[in-house]
């Protein structure tokens, strides 16, 4: 027998190995973007060298073994060996390694152990002791493990968990883990196997399941069974859906479910995506053959058929780093089935279908689309009332320093749209009733208030509309030195159109008291079949004279602001149909617009100027004050604002009369965290308010937020409105603990004494859990009826699932 020993030298072994390692995968989710996962089993190049390096290390050549003890190390590949003792059989070709144990992988996990017992290649092994942690924070212990087939490692005892242990106290149970007799990590098949598994929550025992499987928390994408989901309606009763994922490939997946509903029996849904190099597809279907259709209100497309169903597709693809094309498109049976079994990614009251072509360049901007508006309600009449639109473009483009210098910018809009059922309000400036046989009526004030017919407001027309839009403008800035600053504007625009819509109206009723009923003529009746051009020219100059004052450290801006404008008549206001300007509203940000019209359907046309002062002030260590105030005045020409159109838009805007109503706006900025601001509109001549905002907002820093708005708003009788309008709105989250933090809202009609929208809730997160519970209760203004009632419930195991809730608790 022959003993060689060496003190602290390295030693030189041949040969080529596979490491024991360990790997996870991550909980399955419905994404088709897939990351490749490193083979856990990657081979160590054929010509590896062993290197072994101890403070001792002796040969004993008549039973071939290599013994080493004393700060150990062995490199082979990209492993990484260290441990107390070490000894290898050359016969049985294993290496056994003992005391504090570290064996670091070529993937980046670490194996802990006291011992481990290897085969030469490390390829299988058995372990005691055993604590594995991987790159992506996951940790496994066990009393013991080995290792067969270079795949598949089976845990004794085994204990799983995405927690960091607890810095003050290490040997403290962790927020979750997961103890099981038995675990199974099979490499080959990327999954993990739990056998007599218990949940754990601070130590204590929550649930148990006597066999359930997790991906590897290195695998984004594998099949299996998604966190089942409780649902519950007044009309379909209690579900329960359970999701299953398909990975068919990397770059393809489906997920079908399955729901019964108590009520209404199985609504089966399936949803296909694949994702490519420019972008991603999805085709999602659900359906159901409704058991009791009659649980349903009568009159409602809920109510209107027994067998429902939808299909839903969307894409996205970015054709150049300058172009996107894509779609998202409804089909369903009726007009509320997706929003009636709540089908995801469809079950928005208003869902837009839409496809479009997108370009943005440095200068300009593109886009092109075709859009159907569904309004998913039990009111089927407010789904044929939105309309359907075939096209409508948007072109625009900017040069700067052309030939004239300056800016000049070319606008283009197109549009075209049909609707199948008129959208019209009836407009009544005194009290509306409801007679005994169910007709509303407007009651005749004793002081004899005149109801005039030609205020009614159609929202939208039945038929046909089209319209194109140019509009070249320019304008240039210059500044003389007395520090004066001029920008003259010119502008040309033209409109082509063609409408074939109307309106039937209403028939007018009223009565004073029940003794005396007037039955007038249709009203608010409309018909429009017109083609035909409109056009209109602008010159404009406006003049700025910005004065800076320093005094001490503090600088004031002081900026007297006038605009004068001069322009040809709109033309045609009631001939064509106001389908994207019928709302308007007017207060400091758009004083300075030269259109204060929302689209394109009208436009601000007579001469007007526009005159105001802007205040700005840095007065030092982060505090900022920004202020504007100023009024419209109307010079000549025919007062677009005061024209009645089909949608009523201009009037009580406070831009209807020769001098416009007073804006103002004025905002505080705080080093502190503190920004509040109000903004209002007062009348020309009593200084009555017409309306406010006010805004305050709040940050604490690391401890959370607050934010307050508060709006009031004057009766506005021509559009049916007879009292003032006020409510406050409050929103704010406080982190009151290590990642805790409440949520809560609340908005509060003044005028009627109700709160109609009401949330709280409380959400935790570290980086293994994610707990969200929050409860929101909306009430109609009018009714004052609660009219949604919800709770909702997210749990998220980081690596083992995700579970959300949301309880229909109904109106109240």
């Amino acid at each position: 027998m022959g003993i060689g020993e060496r003190s602290r030298k390295s030693v030189l072994l041949c040969g080529t190995a596979l490491a024991l390692s360990a790997g996870f995968t991550a909980t399955g989710t419905q994404h088709a973007s897939a990351q490749a996962v490193p083979a856990l089993n990657a081979e160590v190049p054929a010509d590896a060298q062993l290197f072994l390096e101890a403070d001792t290390v002796t040969y004993d050549s008549e039973r071939a073994l290599v013994s080493a003890s004393g700060g150990v190390q062995v490199d082979y590949g990209d492993y990484k060996v260290v441990a107390r003792e070490l000894i290898y059989d050359q016969r049985s070709k294993r290496l056994i390694a003992r005391g504090d144990v570290e064996l670091q992988q070529p993937d980046g996990n670490r194996i802990y152990a006291d011992q481990l017992d290897l085969t030469d290649d490390f390829r299988d092994g058995f372990v005691q002791a055993l604590r594995i942690e991987t790159p992506d924070n996951t940790r496994f212990a066990a009393a013991s493990a080995t290792r067969a087939d270079g795949s598949v490692t089976t845990f004794n005892r085994g204990v799983y968990t995405a927690c960091e242990p607890c810095r003050e106290n290490p040997d403290r149970a962790p927020l979750w883990q997961v103890k099981a007799r038995k675990i199974v990590w099979d490499q080959q098949e990327k999954e993990i196997r739990y056998y007599g598994a218990q949940f754990e929550f601070f130590g204590a025992p929550i649930a148990y399941l006597p066999y359930f499987q997790s991906p590897d928390p290195t695998v984004k994408r594998k099949s299996g069974f998604l966190a089942p989901e409780f649902k519950s309606g007044d009309g379909r009763g209690y579900g329960l859906r359970v999701p299953y994922f398909y990975a068919l490939s990397d770059d393809k997946d489906f997920t079908v479910a399955g729901t019964y509903y108590t009520k209404q029996g199985f609504l089966g849904e399936i949803e296909y995506r694949q994702a490519f190099q420019s972008g991603i597809i999805s085709v999602q279907s659900a359906g159901i053959s409704q058991q009791d259709r009659f649980e349903f209100d009568d009159n409602t497309p809920d109510y209107g058929s027994t067998d429902r169903g939808m299909i839903g597709t969307k894409g996205r693809f970015a054709l150049s780093d300058k172009w996107t094309f894509g779609w998202d498109w409804l089909f369903q049976s009726d007009d509320n089935f997706a929003n009636t079994y709540e089908i995801d990614g469809f079950s928005d009251t208003i869902n837009v279908s839409e496809v479009y072509l997108t370009g943005l360049g440095d200068q300009s901007f593109f886009d092109l689309r075709v859009q159907e508006f569904d309004y998913q309600s039990i009111n089927p009449d407010r789904d044929d009332q939105q309309p359907s639109v075939l096209p409508v473009f948007d072109y625009e483009r900017i040069e700067q320093e052309g030939v004239l210098g300056g800016e000049v910018e070319l606008d283009f809009n197109v549009v075209s749209l049909s609707r199948d059922k008129f959208d019209f309000t009836r407009i009544c400036n005194t009290s509306l009733v409801l007679r005994d046989d169910f007709r509303e009526v407007c009651v005749l004030p004793e002081d004899g208030f005149f109801f005039n017919p030609n205020f009614n407001r159609n929202n939208g027309l039945e038929g046909d509309y089209t319209r194109g839009t140019a509009e070249l403008s320019w304008s240039d800035q210059y500044t003389l030195p007395s520090g004066l600053v001029l920008i003259p504007t010119t502008s040309v625009r033209g409109d082509l159109y063609t409408s074939n819509m109307e309106s039937p109206g209403f028939s007018n009723r009223f009565f004073t008291g029940g003794r005396t009923t007037l039955l007038l003529d249709e009203s608010g009746a409309v018909d429009i079949d017109e083609a035909g051009s409109r056009g209109m020219a602008m010159a404009a100059l406006e003049a700025r004279y910005p004065y800076l004052i320093q005094v001490g450290g503090v600088s004031h801006v002081i900026e007297p602001i006038a605009q004068v404008i001069a322009r040809t008549d709109e033309e045609d206001i009631g001939l064509i149909p106001n389908e994207d300007a019928g709302t308007l509203v007017f207060n400091a940000t758009n004083l300075f617009s030269f259109n204060k019209f929302s689209g394109y359907d009208r436009v601000e046309g007579g001469h007007r100027a526009n005159v105001g002062v802007r205040y700005s002030a840095d007065l030092g260590n982060s505090w900022m004050v920004n202020a504007i105030a100023g009024q419209s005045y109307h010079l000549g020409g025919r007062n677009s604002y005061d024209q009645v159109d089909l949608a009523l838009a201009g009037f009580d805007s406070g831009l209807e009369t020769d001098s416009s109503d007073y804006v103002g706006l004025v905002s505080l900025q705080t080093p502190f965290g503190f920004t509040i601001g109000t903004q209002g509109r007062y009348d020309e001549d009593d200084f009555e308010l017409k309306r406010q905002d006010v805004f305050t907002e709040y940050s604490f820093g690391s401890l959370g937020s607050a934010a307050v708005s508060y709006t009031n708003i004057a009766a506005q009788p021509i559009y049916g409105s007879l009292d003032d309008r006020s409510q406050v709105s409050g929103s704010a989250t406080l982190n009151f603990a290590t990642n805790w933090t409440a949520l809560a809202g609340a908005s509060y009609d003044i005028e009627n004494d109700a709160v109609v929208d009401q949330r709280f809730g409380i959400r935790y997160a570290d980086e293994c859990f994610s707990l969200l519970v929050s409860y929101r209760e909306r009430t109609d203004r009018y009714s004052l009826e609660t009219n949604e009632t919800t709770l909702m419930f997210n749990i998220g195991l980081r690596t083992i699932s995700d579970f959300e809730q949301t309880v229909d608790l109904g109106a109240q």
